[in-house]
């Protein structure tokens, strides 16, 4: 063998090291953040992390373009999908209550090296999924002043003409992740608090467009001679599902919170479950208001609720969609903002990320510099990727296609992780002689795994 060269034993023992499990504590419920949170706090961060403004755009884009009224039939079959997966996080966060989410699962199943590259999936989605929602908030927020803002910095800065950047710096962006990063740095009850007034004013809106939508319903709209109830057939009604499937990818939030929640072996499956059945509740009936209330041909596929009130005679419900599409906007913000330091610490605890952010803050205790280091370097993303001009009533176009396809490309990943996590799990469990008892078995008894 030539000199320098690693021995096959040496080889060995490296992939070992790779491929080697994390060992999991005596105690899964003694831990240096603060259990705080209840049942109805984590479910309703599931709620915000699920119904975002997609509830306000993806339901006149699916009805229009893909599946016509049985837009409720591919939400509803996407939400059989999704609840597949959710129960996947659900019984690993009530068995691990421990934070992490997939990157905690992979690495307690798989190993090292898969748990490594899941992490860095996961920090990937939650950095460029927060820094999305800020583009659009900035954008929302400007096309309200026409355009004053964007108009005032490309006029002191000038117009930048650089290939897959933007044309200016989007300074309100940064900024609102900074003030959605403050609130979050101040722990898990206040972040907690701030998103229960947001889902809340976020639900009554729901609430308030799904009573009056069966009230100005008109049947005829499902009518044959309007293209009847599936128009595009099944084929449309599959590639409806696809793209609603990614209307309920906001649970994992609960079980990157299972480490601040109180009782989280009945709260996380509780919450997981019951944020589910709320989410897809408002998006089925949501969009069955909407082609109830107008022809689904003629929606307009960037404000289809506003627009469709508007055709009603009920213009001055427009604002409240408004109201209720901005409160959806900072639920979402918050829940990646809430989720992102949380992943980065649970990382940094077992010696794959910089040890300074596995400290906890003395009082408050969220992870320490965590939340407001993620957040200055989520401010870096909405600047790279431009964004289309658009007004108060389409504020989809402010979601840059760029960001909004690499958060779905990463989901993609997470929820496949989550389901292979599970099937190696149980070959664990088989492996020490306890098949039968496995769906009940608890993660304690992987301690006794030998290290790989």
């Amino acid at each position: 063998m030539a000199r320098g060269l690693p021995s096959t034993a040496c080889l060995a023992r490296f992939c070992q090291k790779l491929n080697r499990l994390k060992p999991l504590e005596e105690s899964s419920m003694e831990t240096s953040l603060r259990r705080c949170l209840s049942t109805l706090d984590l479910t309703l961060l599931g709620v915000g992390g699920m119904v975002g403004s997609g509830l306000y755009v993806l339901t006149g884009t699916v009805a229009k373009d893909m599946a016509g009224p049985a837009v409720l039939l591919s939400f509803l079959v996407a939400a059989v999908a999704s609840l597949l997966a959710a129960l996947c996080y659900a019984e690993f966060g009530a068995r691990v209550p421990r934070t992490g989410s997939a990157y905690l699962f992979t690495y307690v199943s798989m190993g090292e090296i898969w748990a490594f590259l899941i992490g860095w999936n996961v920090l990937l989605e939650y950095l460029i999924g927060g820094a999305a929602v800020a583009r659009a908030w900035s954008g929302y927020l400007d096309a309200i002043f026409n355009h004053s803002i964007r108009n005032f910095t490309e006029s002191h800065l000038g117009v930048w003409q650089v290939p897959f950047l933007a044309h200016y710096p989007d300074f309100l962006a940064a900024g609102i992740l900074l003030v959605a990063s403050a609130f979050v740095s101040c722990g898990a009850r206040v972040s907690s608090w701030l998103n229960h007034t947001f889902s809340a004013i976020s639900l009554i809106v729901i609430l308030f467009i799904i009573v009056l939508g069966f009230i100005l319903a008109r049947p005829h709209n499902w009518s044959a001679e309007e293209g009847g109830f599936a128009p595009f057939g099944f084929s449309g009604i599959l590639a409806g599902t696809a793209t609603c499937f990614y209307a309920f990818v906001g649970f994992d939030v609960i079980a990157a919170s299972s480490e601040e929640a109180k009782n989280p072996r009945w709260a996380v499956p509780m919450a997981i479950a019951i944020s589910l059945s709320l989410a897809a509740g408002a998006y089925i009936l949501v969009s069955t208001v909407l082609t109830l209330m107008v022809p689904w041909h003629s929606l307009d596929p960037d404000s289809a609720l506003a627009d469709a009130f508007y055709r009603r005679g009920y213009s001055w419900a427009g604002f409240i969609v408004a109201v209720g599409s901005i409160c959806a906007m900072n639920t979402v913000l918050l829940s990646n903002l809430f989720s992102l330091p949380r992943i980065v610490y649970a990382m940094a605890a077992d010696g794959l990320f910089f040890q300074v952010f596995a400290r906890v803050h003395p009082r408050t205790q969220p992870p320490g510099p965590g939340g407001s280091s993620a957040a200055k370097e989520a401010r870096h993303f909405p600047d790279p990727f431009g964004a289309p001009d658009s007004s108060p009533e389409h504020p989809s176009q402010h979601l840059p296609h760029a960001e909004a396809e690499l958060p779905d490309l990463a989901t993609l990943y997470l929820l496949a992780a989550g389901r292979t996590c599970r099937v190696f799990w149980l070959w664990h469990l088989a492996q020490q002689g306890e098949p039968e008892g496995a769906i009940g078995a608890d993660y304690s008894t992987l301690r006794g795994i030998p290290q790989r």
